[in-house]
């Protein structure tokens, strides 16, 4: 009886090839930060980046708030902003707001906000020729 041999395969080489496509992806692949909230931000000739603050409130056009990507109901919003206000040694805050909101649901989180304590509001705007 005849004796028959075993395919052996040596699979070293290929996890060493599926490592370096891994790790060449990853390197060549382009992360951005999307946001879970779609806005569109209204135009500004004059609009500048900013150093990301710790507290950013989104306001859509249907009005909805949102606060650090969490939504927020407005019976809860100036609860929620002081008690951030007295754990964040940081009083500024961006407003990024939808270019179809409303102006006075924009006045009126601003007036929320500004009372919650938060001294420093900045408006997120794209620039004129921008995306």
């Amino acid at each position: 009886m005849r004796k028959g041999r075993s395919l052996i395969l040596n699979v070293t080489s290929l996890i060493d090839v599926m490592f370096l496509l891994l790790i060449f992806f990853m390197v060549t692949s382009t992360f951005r930060n999307q946001p879970a909230i779609t806005l569109v931000l209204p135009r500004s000739a004059t609009a500048a980046d900013t150093v990301d603050t710790p507290v950013i409130i989104f306001l859509t056009a249907t009005g909805e708030v949102y606060l650090n990507d969490a939504r927020v109901p407005d019976a809860e919003l100036a609860a929620r902003l002081e008690m951030l206000h007295t754990t964040s040694k940081d009083n500024r805050m961006v407003l990024r707001a939808d270019e179809k909101a409303s102006h006075g649901d924009v006045v009126s989180l601003i007036d929320t906000i500004k009372q919650s304590g938060f001294t420093r509001i900045s408006l997120s705007a794209r620039l004129a020729g921008g995306q």
